[in-house]
């Protein structure tokens, strides 16, 4: 290892807070972005909810101008954002948008039409600019699927000039989402680590795996670099990261990983 060589940056990594990242790629310029909740849409609609935000967005919709496109992972409103998704269509008419098929008619709802609308199935892989998509099937407490066998809850593959990232989305750990990783092989991967439990699944908070199950997910698959996510926007659905990092220092000592703050940047030389 030659520690005195410059280390050359090849992705950016922009955390939005909840699951939301942008990923750049700063050899090209492109960029795609994941779940971006960028407004106050839940509390704004539902003045009664407890999901009120703890922090402003770290920007706005309009700065995500240029965007390739917006993968989508699920309908809930904290990740399929249609306010904030209707201002950057707006201003970025070239922008794609991805959503799991059973959902993807939202998007009529903001005028988005079917040419930029991409109708993400399990396996189907597509390509936006230099980033190949695979979407892979979540199961946020289980796995749902719409009447023609389409998967309600998605995490993506993500690959880019042999760098291979995954995003879950929210889901747990299952043996099939296990397996799925194994064989994708990411070198980097954002999982939540929220969890689940009877008081939130009494109020209808449906749960994700837990700090644990994400490092031990982590540690099964390969998994290089780990981003703890799901642990910032909410307090009544987020997890103390210092459990994650007081389990990974217990069981997985070796484990890399970083907590990737709202309106952070974060360069990554895999």
């Amino acid at each position: 290892m030659d520690f005195g060589s410059r280390i050359n940056a090849r992705l950016a990594f922009y955390g939005l807070g909840q699951v939301g990242v942008v990923i750049s790629d700063l050899q090209s310029g492109a960029f795609l972005v994941i779940d971006p909740y960028l407004t106050a849409s839940i509390e704004t609609e539902q003045p009664q909810t407890e999901f009120v935000r703890a922090f402003a967005p770290p920007c706005q919709p309009e700065d995500l101008q240029g965007a390739l496109g917006v993968l989508i992972t699920h309908h809930h409103g904290d990740h399929l954002d249609l306010e904030t998704l209707r201002r950057l269509a707006d201003t970025s008419p070239q922008t794609h948008f991805a959503v799991p098929a059973p959902s993807v008619a939202i998007l009529e709802e903001i005028a988005i039409d079917g040419e930029r609308r991409i109708e993400a199935r399990e396996g189907e892989t597509f390509s936006l600019g230099p980033f190949t998509i695979t979407p892979i099937g979540a199961a946020h407490t289980s796995y749902e699927f719409d009447e023609y066998g389409d998967h309600v809850f998605l995490g993506y593959f993500i690959e880019i000039d042999g760098v291979r990232l995954y995003h879950a989305g929210d889901t747990v750990a299952t043996d099939e989402l296990q397996d799925a990783v194994r064989g994708f092989a990411p070198q980097a991967a954002f999982l939540p680590i929220n969890g689940g439990d009877f008081a939130r699944a009494s109020r209808d908070i449906v749960g994700n795996m837990n700090y644990r199950e994400a490092l031990d997910l982590a540690s099964a698959t390969g998994i290089d670099l780990v981003f703890p996510v799901h642990i910032d926007l909410f307090p009544n659905n987020r997890e103390n990261p210092s459990y994650f990092v007081d389990y990974l220092y217990a069981r997985y000592p070796m484990q890399k990983f970083h907590m990737l703050m709202a309106g952070e940047r974060y360069l990554y030389a895999p």
